[in-house]
């Protein structure tokens, strides 16, 4: 079955591995994999890190995650859609986004 993929607004900053860090903020997101809208794409990467600040229920978090770029695409705003799949994320993390998703599907 696949997880499920849901709305998402919170914002962040990308590190790429050339050194460049960006601000982003996420379209799209499931327990495997996220979606976020940048100024410039991912450049090559092959591993780049994000944080997110989350926010649900009033509650907030900052999501720290390793991910692997799957798709890097230029969209009608002028920004690039960066489609990411989480590589390496704290369990604390997983279970957040997992109870966001939960709640909101």
């Amino acid at each position: 079955m696949k997880a499920p993929y849901i709305r998402c607004f919170w914002s962040g900053r990308l590190y790429l591995t050339n050194g460049m860090v960006m601000s982003v903020h996420c379209t799209h997101i499931s327990s495997q994999q996220i979606e976020v809208e940048a100024p410039y794409g991912s450049q090559g990467s092959k591993l780049v890190k994000l944080e997110l600040n989350a926010i649900h229920e009033g509650k907030t978090a900052l999501i720290k995650a390793l991910c692997k770029p799957l798709v890097d695409v230029l969209n009608e705003h002028n920004k690039h859609y960066i489609r990411l799949s989480f590589h390496k994320i704290s369990s604390k993390d997983l279970t957040y986004i997992k109870t966001f998703i939960e709640d909101n599907s």
